[in-house]
């Protein structure tokens, strides 16, 4: 197997990182990268754009991994499973409530890693593989879901913008909302439903999709997972 699933690996013990990386790589994952702190976290983040984090919740600061999950789940929309050899009762607990993709222990057994990774990716797969389909004037559109960013109400019509393009649809959000899947897409405001993946920023009256601005209505601030 070759796989181009992008992973981060985050563990501030070097050897265990690079361990956990050759165990990876000969499962057939060829695209990782190494962070061993906060700082390297989130500079790998946003450079290398990782489809999923390996996580140690317990680094030099005892609540670092659980400080940088905590972040993962406010601002981005990226799985991370959570590395362990800890069974502390009140770090499961913290570690639990911040609802990863799945656990590792150590020491590693490469079948538990596979089976960890490959889940994750799977579930990955499966959505880009859904597609939204309808007519944009005499033309039927065929869209993965994976590319909707987000719809925006006009009268009788909607606006559905994609990675590459915007089509005009003769329909309504209520259409959009039920043929998408729910947990991606949240109303932010009446004129809008977005795709939380691909908030980039969010605010208490607005969230970004890269610099694009999208209005949030009170009490409608989509929980980026």
């Amino acid at each position: 197997m070759n796989s181009d699933f992008k992973i981060l690996i985050v563990d501030d013990e070097v050897l265990i990182a690079e361990f956990l990386k050759d165990e990876l790589i000969s499962l057939g994952y060829k695209h990782i990268a190494l962070a061993h702190n906060k700082k390297q976290t989130f500079a790998l983040v946003n450079a290398f754009k990782p489809q999923l984090i390996l996580l140690d919740i317990r680094m030099k600061s005892e609540r670092e991994g659980i400080e940088i999950a905590e972040e993962l789940n406010k601002a981005y929309n990226i799985p991370f499973i959570f590395i362990t050899a800890h069974s502390d009762k009140e770090i499961v607990k913290q570690a639990l409530g911040c609802k990863p993709a799945g656990y590792i222990t150590k020491p590693f057994k490469q079948i538990d890693v596979y089976a960890a990774v490959h889940l994750v990716e799977t579930i990955a797969e499966e959505l880009s593989e859904r597609f939204l389909i309808f007519k944009d004037g005499y033309a039927d559109v065929k869209v993965s879901v994976d590319d909707l960013l987000y719809a925006q109400s006009d009268d009788n019509y909607i606006h559905v913008f994609t990675t590459t393009k915007k089509h005009t649809v003769r329909n309504t959000l209520e259409w959009f909302k039920e043929n998408t899947p729910v947990e991606l897409f949240h109303r932010t405001h009446r004129s809008y439903i977005v795709n939380s993946t691909k908030i980039t920023k969010s605010s208490s009256k607005s969230v970004f999709i890269n610099e694009i601005e999208i209005p949030v209505s009170r009490g409608n601030q989509p929980k980026l997972n």
